[in-house]
């Protein structure tokens, strides 16, 4: 009994180390794996118990580090999932975002403590960090979806619903739409200061790792950086621009709207004017 339990014992060992090893014998297709559970379901402990499993059956220490790049996917998918289902304020994106760091920087101790034993990981800290670059993209765009998202609603209730109800003069619902533009507002705002928290909280830890790399990809991974921070920049005034127009179309709805009510206040006045003077000039 106790041969057949440590034989058992083995096999499950080796089938381990065996998938741990052949998940990253190719470049995995950069793309969103399955969020499966995620930290909003109480059944999230089984999918944390089944990757601390799958890393303790990894005794590579390159393979383990590799490991978590698998594991990060998983809780950008994640991330993905809770946002547009429960939105940007759920409490388990915060669980998430924290587990996502946890990987990256796993991934540069595990670095680090290989270079402390003489080894040399300009390699490995090469791979993982172009890897963690492909799904910080893919996390990048996450919140990108989510907010176009939200300015989608934004934009429905302000050039349809909102200048609908300002037309018909429904104060009751120009109250309503207005609370529901204050909240999209909102959102929209956390969002980013999340997006923000987050993304300079995995730079930081990915740091770790590129200082490992070679000095000429390192300036490489420097030139990269600074090119996709232009283009951050550039897309941030294209819609503070496109921004600034709906606004201002939706200030000169406004102001025909009121031109409008005034010239009927004014027409009414007229009419009530002319009705009085008829009447004094019957009596």
């Amino acid at each position: 009994m106790k041969k057949t339990f440590i034989t058992s014992t083995f096999a499950l060992v080796a089938l381990f180390a065996f998938a741990s090893g052949t998940v990253f014998a190719q470049s995995p297709q950069v793309t969103l794996p399955s969020a499966g559970l995620t930290p909003e379901s109480s059944f999230y402990f089984l999918d944390r118990l089944g990757e601390n499993l799958r890393q303790f059956f990894t005794f590579n220490s390159e393979a383990k580090a590799k490991l978590q790049i698998e594991f990060a996917g998983e809780r950008i998918a994640e991330i993905k999932v809770i946002v547009e289902k429960k939105g940007v304020n759920a409490k388990g994106l915060a669980i998430a975002a924290s587990l996502l760091q946890a990987n990256v920087a796993y991934a540069a101790e595990i670095v680090n403590e290989e270079k402390a034993t003489g080894k040399d990981v300009t390699v490995l800290a090469k791979t993982l960090n172009d890897e963690f670059d492909a799904r910080d993209k893919l996390l990048e765009q996450t919140f990108k979806d989510a907010k176009a998202q939200l300015k989608a609603q934004r934009k429905e209730i302000k050039t349809n619903l909102l200048a609908e109800a300002r037309r018909v003069g429904d104060t009751a619902q120009i109250a309503v739409l207005e609370v529901q533009l204050n909240d999209i507002d909102g959102q929209i705002d956390t969002l980013r200061q999340k997006k923000d928290q987050l993304e300079n909280s995995l730079q930081n830890e990915q740091k770790n790792i590129e200082k490992e790399m070679s000095e000429a990809d390192q300036k490489k991974e420097e030139v990269e950086q600074k090119e996709e921070q232009e283009a951050v920049e550039v897309e941030e005034a294209k819609e503070a621009d496109e921004q600034g127009e709906v606004e201002n179309e939706q200030q000169g709805a406004d102001e025909k709207n009121n031109e409008k009510d005034n010239s009927q206040n004014s027409s009414s006045s007229k009419r009530g004017d002319q009705n009085t003077t008829k009447t004094e000039d019957n009596e």
